[in-house]
């Protein structure tokens, strides 16, 4: 039987996830409507999104198999010599992978460029629009990852 603090950590785990790939899940759909507006410095819901900065809740991922790590060695101790959650923490690599490697440059690369449209070089868009084609690309494939590892997880093959 779980402990609370088990169940405490589970929980953590599992809202740090969806918390942080969800937020990069929204990064991806935020560079869709950035690309395909015809202005996007003046569309505010892209200016907000796009505002120069760290997406401090994409990083929550990194607590997901800090988290996965404690509740595999501090609670079920037998679940560690099953494969689902090296599959699991193996899709986590993969997505964490996509997310600092393509992801959040091509976002910082779009705050740029974007602030260069608003103060009016116009020349910037194809630059934007190029650095949001890759935050979505980026992020669908974080969150593929991310929905596998949900299935691994809860199915626990």
């Amino acid at each position: 039987m779980p402990s609370p603090l088990y169940d405490i950590l589970l929980i953590c785990h599992v809202v740090a996830g969806f918390a942080g790939f969800g937020s990069i899940a929204v990064s991806g759909w935020a560079a869709a409507a950035g690309r395909r507006s015809g202005n996007p410095g003046g569309e505010e819901r892209v200016v907000r999104f796009f505002r120069i900065g760290v997406d401090w809740p994409g990083r929550l991922i990194f607590a997901v198999p800090v988290l996965g790590l404690a509740l595999l060695f501090g609670g079920h101790r037998g679940d560690a010599g099953a494969a689902w959650p090296w599959l699991g923490l193996g899709l986590w690599i993969v997505a964490t992978g996509f997310a600092s490697g393509v992801a959040w440059p091509a976002e910082r690369r779009a705050q740029r460029e974007l602030a260069a449209v608003i103060s009016g070089d116009r020349a910037a868009l194809a630059p934007f629009a190029e650095a949001c084609l890759r935050v979505e690309r980026a992020a669908a494939a974080v969150t593929v990852c991310f929905v596998l590892a949900v299935v691994v997880m809860i199915w626990q093959p």
